[in-house]
């Protein structure tokens, strides 16, 4: 994991730069926006150094998964599950870091943006929990979505343009 990739996991900083800049007015704005996808759309706009590593981040997971995923069959087991649980692993460092800080009483976001996130992070922990016990590459296609949407709407791209196809 890039050092800058660390830095958005551990900070999860949700539609805010890392660094300096006006957090809480800027989220006061983003929350008379009642759409989850038009939140993260406009977010997008603002500071767009930690917005594309946002993305790059939840992309990278999204390309760890689905390239167990296309490469299922091909490796043997003991390769598989190493791919499967690094790439597992990372997808969890990262819906840690946003379930963190969605539940930080001092997050400014609407509760009913805090509850979505943490609902999905939960979601996602127990579908990745469920892969590594009973590895199955169909159980990683709705995470591999989920990331995708998500970096989708934070690069405030259309709902349908995705970096890559997912099956």
């Amino acid at each position: 994991m890039l050092r800058s990739e660390v830095s958005v996991v551990n900070h999860a900083k949700i539609g805010s730069p890392v660094q300096g800049a006006d957090r809480e007015s800027r989220i006061q704005r983003l929350v008379k926006v009642r759409n989850p996808y038009e939140v993260y759309r406009e977010a997008g706009k603002q500071g767009s150094a930690t917005r594309n590593l946002e993305v790059t981040v939840l992309v990278k997971g999204a390309r760890l998964l689905r390239e167990c995923q296309k490469n299922w069959n091909r490796l043997d087991n003991k390769d598989r599950l190493s791919r499967l649980n690094e790439a597992c692993t990372y997808n969890q460092g990262i819906w840690a870091a946003f379930q963190a800080e969605a539940m930080k009483e001092d997050n400014p976001l609407p509760a009913e943006l805090k509850r979505n996130i943490l609902l999905l992070s939960v979601f996602i922990d127990k579908r990745l929990a469920s892969v590594l016990a009973d590895p199955n590459p169909e159980k990683l296609a709705q995470v591999i979505k989920i990331n995708l949407h998500i970096a989708a709407g934070l690069r405030g791209s259309p709902e349908g343009e995705l970096p890559f196809d997912v099956e």
